[in-house]
């Protein structure tokens, strides 16, 4: 399952929305794994703009970088390329996708522990 498309004939609007079924509130109901890539963006993004809401611009996000993996490859610029983020949105963007960077290198890494003879070893 595609977790960057939106569900079939959903409606594009957040007002569209029963409050059920908005961002936030599947979040606090369901927990983030139930959310897709669109809904996750939405809630990081917050708001949209004036005749964009913010799913729209979180879907807009991820059709521009293909993936949302792809986005942690973006620059400021890149992220501010989109009508409706500006500069602390970018900044926001970029912070969280450092953060998830950070996440993965270190999940990659090897980590020292301490074996029962008394030495420091890498797993």
């Amino acid at each position: 399952m595609d977790n960057a498309k939106p569900a079939m004939n959903a409606p594009s609007r957040l007002k569209e929305l029963a409050a059920t079924e908005r961002p936030q509130e599947r979040l606090q109901r369901l927990g983030a794994g139930a959310l897709c890539d669109v809904e996750l963006l939405a809630m990081l993004l917050r708001s949209g703009t004036r005749g964009h809401d913010v799913p729209t611009l979180a879907g807009a996000l991820l059709r521009e970088a293909g993936s949302l993996g792809a986005l942690i490859g973006w620059k400021e610029n890149d992220f501010r390329k989109l009508k409706g983020i500006g500069r602390v949105k970018a900044l926001q963007l970029l912070t969280v996708m450092e953060v998830a960077r950070r996440v993965l290198v270190q999940q990659n890494s090897t980590a020292p522990v301490f074996s029962g003879d008394r030495k420091w070893r890498r797993i």
